[in-house]
């Protein structure tokens, strides 16, 4: 059997019969009836039309939905790359770090050792330079000491005094005076 549509109703035709309904009455109310269902197929219609759009963005939102996870994915994905980079970037830094502290270290070890390595010669010269001066000095004094044995003493001008070198060479001769 098939549907029935408003055109249908109101081009229904009845057989009649002697104690039948009247036919004005029957034509008024199948026109109201065509009426009605006309509109209901209209609401049908565009309630069709509204369900296959709403089915349509329910389908385009499940694409966006699944294009949002994977953007969510792939942010959070990008996130841990992030921060294992960083991570190793820090390591890498402090590593750096290390090494360049432990290379100035023992550069400063090294000129420290240098260092006292060269007060050590220093000071060696120094006592070297110290005993040899002062044989210098004893040469010089005894040398000093058989001239005036050998020469006969010298007339002496009156008032003047003899030169007394003997703190000179004493301050040359000590050894709290230098370091």
């Amino acid at each position: 059997m098939s549907r029935l549509s408003p055109i249908d109703i109101q081009h229904a035709e009845f057989p009649r019969r002697s104690l039948g309904y009247d036919r004005r009455e029957v034509r008024a109310f199948l026109e109201r009836l065509a009426l009605e269902v006309e509109a209901a197929l209209k609401d049908a219609q565009g309630l069709r039309r509204r369900l296959a759009e709403a089915e349509a963005e329910v389908e385009r939102l499940r694409g966006a939905e699944a294009d949002l996870q994977q953007v969510v994915l792939a942010a959070e994905r990008i996130a841990t790359d992030v921060r294992e980079n960083a991570k190793r970037e820090a390591e890498l830094l402090l590593e750096e770090a290390e090494r360049a502290r432990r290379a100035r270290l023992e550069g400063v070890e090294s000129a420290a050792v240098g260092a006292r390595a060269e007060l050590e010669r220093l000071t060696l010269q120094r006592r070297l330079f110290k005993e040899q001066f002062r044989g210098l000095l004893a040469a010089y004094a005894a040398a000093l000491d058989a001239d005036d044995a050998l020469a006969p003493a010298a007339p002496r001008r009156a008032g003047a005094a003899e030169p007394d070198d003997s703190a000179a060479q004493g301050a040359l001769l000590d050894d709290s005076a230098a370091p």
